[in-house]
């Protein structure tokens, strides 16, 4: 299926990323970019998938931003010549990636016992890493088992405020 390339010009870029958000939302497609046009602080979109889709695209997109004063110029090229989006990359030439999942097992944060420093140097990069490794941002203790947003009641040093 030929790629058809649709382009939305908006004032301003506010307006614009706005705008892109909502053709995402609205329809399949592949934003190829945002370019800032000479004068005026216009902003093009360039979205491009299959013909429905970015017709469905630029028509949200050109009602969001004429709702908002700031509709410059819209179009639509159905299935544009082999140069036009040859240096535009295509969805055929986006690489597929699986889908990263994302999975939050908690595991007990073991302190971490600092040896005597040879050098100051090891001593800032041993302070570093023991920071990385807080949890909890009210007792900054690495061997608290609370976790930022969970209850003070499980922070080990909740009974100890203001000594």
């Amino acid at each position: 299926m030929k790629q058809s390339l649709g382009l939305l010009e908006v004032s301003g870029l506010a307006l614009a990323i706005s705008c892109a958000d909502v053709m995402a939302k609205a329809a399949s497609i592949t934003l190829l970019g945002m370019e800032k046009t000479n004068g005026s602080g216009w902003t093009v979109i360039k979205v491009a998938g299959d013909v429905a889709s970015v017709q469905s695209a630029i028509i949200t997109g050109a009602n969001f931003a004429q709702t908002r004063n700031g509709l410059v110029a819209q179009k639509v090229i159905a299935r544009p010549a082999e140069g036009i989006l040859a240096s535009a990359p295509t969805r055929a030439a986006i690489p597929e990636t699986p889908p990263v999942s994302i999975t939050t097992t908690e595991k007990p944060v073991q302190s971490i016992e600092h040896e005597q420093p040879l050098r100051e140097e090891t001593s800032a990069a041993s302070e570093s890493a023991a920071i990385q490794l807080v949890t909890c941002n009210l007792c900054l203790d690495p061997a608290c088992p609370r976790q930022k947003g969970e209850p003070r009641s499980l922070c080990i040093h909740s009974g100890q405020r203001g000594e």
